[in-house]
């Protein structure tokens, strides 16, 4: 998946993006031809991806992004078609390498996804909370058998509950792990303050459709409390306590709007912010904007992530 707008390059993250959407058009030889030519370009030797390259896939950063490379896991082991037992092996291979290289333990015990490898080696580790996906986590540890992705879902919830301070707060794009805890900070290289920008509008959609009920009831009271009022759910990017720093809209923030009122059970604006995004994606076509226009929809389906009542 070519960043068109941004350059021609590529990212890990959009490789399993475009996994995630051909499984949802039910295209499997797209899913494998995606797979191969990600692993042989963008794979490292721990068994994480390189996330950034070029159009010809020449490795312009070789560390691996969390979010990436948890997607292209739970991509491999949800796909049904040919040459299914191999990619579910290597699905299960990435899943544990991200588990090893990607997670720090809690005081508890449990895992909690950070940033990537670099980011488990800073001192304090460092999390970008829109790569706490409790559904998918879920979902992993079903299609892997290995509990730890339960324990990591459960600590994905409880981290962002607390750092939202329950929903009265929006989740931030960055922060710091400390004593257990996360703490809002500023964006690599201080470009952005703390705020509820591109990274952290995907936590609503995450949390909104997770098959974990107090993770659905963290979307909706984000919601009542903040984005369902005073045009919040469209900014580019506002405060953590719903203020406007970037007024222009983006599908991903309306995307996240339309996932927390569904949850909320407010159907009438959740359709609206639904019609809105796509609008603005086929006005002013993006990478990032076109793959939420295409993932976002089929969250709340359930075209993506089913849970065990499904």
């Amino acid at each position: 998946m070519i960043r068109h707008d941004q350059g021609g390059d590529i990212v890990s993250e959009g490789q399993a993006y475009a996994m995630l959407i051909a499984e949802v058009a039910q295209r499997p030889a797209l899913v494998r031809t995606i797979w191969s030519w990600t692993n042989e370009r963008l794979g490292r030797p721990d068994g994480l991806f390189a996330w950034h390259a070029t159009g010809s896939g020449q490795i312009l950063n070789p560390q691996s992004a969390t979010d990436a490379d948890v997607l292209i896991a739970y991509a491999l082991l949800r796909y049904r078609g040919a040459d299914q037992a191999a990619l579910h092996t290597a699905g299960r291979r990435v899943a544990a390498a991200v588990l090893a290289n990607e997670a720090v333990t809690l005081p508890d015990s449990a895992p909690l996804l950070v940033a990537g490898p670099w980011a488990r080696s800073s001192s304090p580790p460092i999390v970008d909370p829109s790569y706490l996906m409790p559904g998918v986590f879920d979902a992993l540890a079903h299609l892997t058998g290995d509990a730890r992705w339960d324990r990591a879902s459960a600590a994905a919830v409880g981290a962002v509950a607390d750092v939202t301070d329950g929903g009265r707060r929006l989740p931030p794009g960055w922060a710091r792990l400390t004593d257990g805890r996360l703490v809002p900070i500023a964006g690599p290289g201080g470009l952005d303050g703390v705020q509820y920008s591109f990274d952290a509008a995907r936590l609503p959609l995450w949390f909104a459709t997770a098959c974990d009920a107090s993770a659905r009831s963290l979307a909706a009271i984000w919601w009542r409390n903040l984005l369902g009022s005073a045009n919040r759910a469209g900014p580019r990017a506002l405060t953590l306590t719903g203020a406007t720093i970037e007024p222009d809209g983006t599908p991903v923030a309306l995307l996240a709007g339309d996932a927390a009122a569904t949850a909320a059970g407010d159907a009438g604006a959740a359709d609206a912010l639904r019609a809105r995004a796509s609008a603005l994606a086929l006005s002013s076509p993006t990478y990032y904007g076109d793959a939420w226009a295409a993932l976002g929809p089929a969250l709340p389906e359930r075209a993506i992530d089913r849970c065990d009542s499904d």
